[in-house]
């Protein structure tokens, strides 16, 4: 009997999800304990713009 090969994704592959998935925890993390630092950034809100 052959051993099956089995169909294992490249190890490039799981190094990116893994840093992505380990990206998403550091957010997290850093939005507990440092809020005032995400409440500074721009979100994008939508401002009047003056008239000249």
């Amino acid at each position: 009997m052959e051993p099956t090969k089995k169909n294992k994704p490249n190890s490039l592959v799981i190094i990116l999800f893994a840093l992505i998935v380990l990206m998403i925890i550091i957010y997290f993390i850093l939005a507990m304990f440092f809020p005032t630092v995400f409440d500074l950034m721009n979100t994008g809100d939508i401002q009047p713009v003056p008239d000249k």
